[in-house]
């Protein structure tokens, strides 16, 4: 069975979560959520609210003074995952970093993002780095695109110290959901597996076996010819033996008197 993919969103030292303030996390943490699920397909419209965005799963829990939200997507696919493990690698890299009040705006803390941002070579690292670039340049630009409001969600997130962990849920709709945490990193690439020098592959097993059976056989061939050889050397042998005996007898008639 394919689990569907969730984010825990986890902050600390949240002493009192009033409407206000919840509805703010809320929103961000959907926000995340959807650029999450967006990610792995960067040429399809990024949509924050609406069909396609919206979690088939929310849960808030509070204790003490640690705020958590369990938000599970309508998503199974691994790159949504490696999508969730890139922005949970992006919030734990800034977490302890002051985020905020950065001199140049919002355009500076946007670009501090994206200089955290994990420098791999697949595709939802390419595009998260894309993201936070298009977002820099419409701050620039004084445009307030979705690429902004997102990016925004994701800076408030990591000004608040946000932890995010990537789990799996094996059925959302149940009452109770289990979880379980992803392990694993995201992927930065193309895998390109070497053979051990020492210990050569099956294909070079069997074209090292193909020339020997060849040699083998050549062997067996030219064996085969020097005993034919050999016999017709040896028949040869006896038959000028033969002829021998033959010629000595008639010259010893040939001398007899009559």
């Amino acid at each position: 069975m394919v689990q569907e993919i969730a984010i825990r969103v986890r902050l600390r030292e949240q002493e009192r979560v009033g409407l206000a303030a919840y509805e703010r996390i809320v929103g961000s943490v959907a926000s995340v959520a959807a650029v999450v699920a967006w990610l792995p397909t960067p040429e399809s419209r990024l949509v924050l609210r609406g069909r396609g965005a919206e979690p088939v799963r929310l849960e808030t829990l509070s204790y003490g003074s640690v705020f958590e939200m369990l938000v599970v997507l309508d998503q199974r696919s691994p790159a949504v995952e490696r999508a969730a493990a890139a922005v949970a690698a992006l919030v734990d890299a800034v977490r302890d970093e002051a985020v905020a009040d950065d001199a140049a705006g919002v355009a500076g803390e946007l670009d501090r993002l994206d200089r955290a941002a994990p420098r791999g070579r697949s595709v939802v690292e390419r595009s998260l780095r894309a993201f936070l670039e298009g977002a820099r340049s419409d701050v620039l630009a004084r445009r307030t695109t979705t690429r902004v409001r997102a990016a925004q969600a994701l800076l408030r997130l990591a000004e608040d110290g946000a932890e995010i962990i990537v789990e799996r849920v094996d059925d959302a709709l149940a009452p109770e959901v289990t979880e379980a945490p992803v392990e694993g990193l995201p992927e930065t690439g193309g895998i390109v597996v070497l053979a051990d020098p020492g210990m050569p592959s099956d294909d070079t097993e069997h074209d090292e076996k193909q020339p020997d059976k060849k040699k083998k056989d050549a062997k067996k061939k030219k064996d085969a010819k020097k005993k034919d050889g050999k016999k017709k050397k040896d028949g040869k042998k006896k038959f000028d033996k033969k002829q021998d005996k033959k010629s000595k007898k008639s010259k010893k008639r040939g001398s007899k008197k009559p």
